[in-house]
């Protein structure tokens, strides 16, 4: 992929990478529950001891929920960069797309369906980060606001990316369903923080 090892300049890509990393670090923070600091911990340093524990575990878990929703869209994104500077054509980069995201060897048929989702959320990604590369602009606002012209016409993308994402929600949740309880209430609290925050980030650029 684009970018591994090495340090892109662009300036539209590193925007749209920004704009991303900000956006999961939201979603995160509404998800993943922060441990409170009490009054006790400070009277009682002792008490500060399971604290750090949980804080810890805080910080590996809201990392990782952040990695995992970065995922598909670091793909994306370095394939599109690929496409926009014509390092890659558009068919060897779905090729590209099969290739990174099937890296499990014989993979069972529960498993192959997450995959082809992914697939198909990459894909949708890719097309807009391209659109974006191409848009005229200084920082992500711009580059959506050229591009997409209107409120409508970019919620209208969001809600495709917002169903495409749930599918592979579902098909992970699902397959691994047996894994934890929580999963689905945690997916379910994700998509509604996720949407809402994309509704407001969109108002705020057209309205």
């Amino acid at each position: 992929m684009a970018g591994k090892g090495v340090t892109i300049t662009d300036p539209k890509y590193n925007s749209i990478l920004s704009y991303e990393r900000k956006t999961s670090w939201e979603v995160t923070s509404q998800v993943v529950e922060k441990p409170e600091i009490s009054v006790w911990m400070i009277l009682i340093p002792i008490v500060f001891v399971p604290y750090m524990q949980r804080y810890s575990k805080y910080k590996e878990t809201s990392r990782a929920f952040s990695e995992g929703y970065l995922y598909t869209k670091k793909i994306a994104l370095d394939i599109a960069y690929k496409i926009y500077t014509k390092e890659m054509t558009k068919e060897a980069a779905a090729l590209e797309v099969e290739r990174i995201v099937k890296n499990k060897p014989n993979p069972d048929a529960r498993v192959l369906n997450i995959f082809e989702k992914q697939i198909k959320e990459i894909k949708l990604l890719c097309e807009h980060y391209l659109a974006l590369l191409t848009s005229d602009g200084n920082n992500y606002g711009q580059l959506v606001v050229n591009y997409y012209k209107s409120y409508d016409k970019f919620v209208e993308f969001l809600n495709e990316l917002g169903e495409a994402e749930k599918e592979v929600s579902r098909a992970a949740t699902h397959t691994f369903k047996a894994d934890t309880e929580e999963v689905p209430e945690i997916i379910e609290s994700m998509e509604k923080c996720l949407n809402q925050y994309r509704l407001e980030e969109a108002k705020k650029l057209f309205c």
